[in-house]
């Protein structure tokens, strides 16, 4: 039988002892079934709670550089794509004709004369750039005047997969050029033949290749237009060397095209 603890309030003075009896401190503690159901739901929860949240964690850091790279590939090859023109087509086209034909093939362009004019535009010359056409005029022309600095690489990416930039000279013969951007070309070598191919001029009679005094890799030709003959050279350098835009793919490249006769 379990014995009743009494304490003597006669006992209980100021600095006394009072011992506990044994039987009493023999006493198991006994915690309710449900309390320990709850209490093993808590921390069932808290472990699920914490896996989810660690999963959440890793991914963001471990995958974070594969969705960075996705994000610019899809900036880059989301748009309608450079749309680059034949510079073969534009021989015997004055500025007013080559104009009216770019925007005929839906191009929207800066007029890069007119951008900077101070009155005295050179009817002989023409300097445009076409721009992505989903992309806002005003917003690609602070690109353009910035030279891309301090621009989000998604709006870089983007703008630098859809836009060129044509130019002629006509005092002395005829003298043609597009730069443009190759974000998608493995090498410099890959890159230059792509241009050669998207100019028509892969069957051509090639000439000197190497790399010229800027530094820059090019492949020279002369192909008959009308039975007259042009000369050809492109040309091709790493982007980074034009553009400080962090965060585009790794093999970038800047290249020109130059028809000249």
């Amino acid at each position: 039988m379990e014995e009743n603890v009494h304490i003597d309030s006669q006992l209980a003075q100021p600095g006394s002892t009072i011992y506990m009896p044994a039987p009493a401190l023999r006493k198991g503690l006994r915690m309710p079934a449900r309390t320990k159901a709850i209490i093993a739901g808590l921390g069932l929860l808290a472990l699920l709670v914490a896996g989810f949240f660690g999963m959440r964690i890793h991914d963001s850091i471990a995958n974070a550089p594969a969705r960075y790279a996705e994000s610019i590939n899809e900036a880059i090859t989301s748009g309608p794509g450079l749309e680059l023109p034949v510079l073969n087509s534009y021989i015997d086209s004055d500025n007013a004709a080559t104009k009216d034909a770019f925007r005929s093939s839906g191009y929207t362009l800066i007029d890069v004369e007119e951008l900077y004019s101070d009155g005295n535009e050179d009817e002989n010359s023409l300097d445009v750039v076409k721009i992505p056409k989903d992309m806002n005029y005003d917003d690609s022309v602070a690109l353009f005047k910035n030279s891309l600095r301090r621009a989000n690489v998604l709006d870089a990416a983007h703008y630098l997969a859809g836009s060129w930039r044509f130019t002629a000279y006509r005092s002395e013969g005829v003298d043609l050029k597009v730069k443009y951007s190759d974000l998608q070309s493995e090498t410099i070598e890959e890159a230059i033949t792509n241009a050669i191919a998207a100019q028509g001029w892969s069957d051509s009679n090639f000439g000197e290749t190497g790399v010229d005094q800027s530094g820059n890799t090019f492949q020279s030709g002369s192909i008959m237009i009308n039975d007259r003959n042009f000369n050809w050279t492109v040309s091709a350098c790493p982007l980074d060397e034009v553009y400080s835009v962090n965060g585009l793919p790794e093999n970038s490249f800047y290249v020109g095209a130059r028809l000249v006769s």
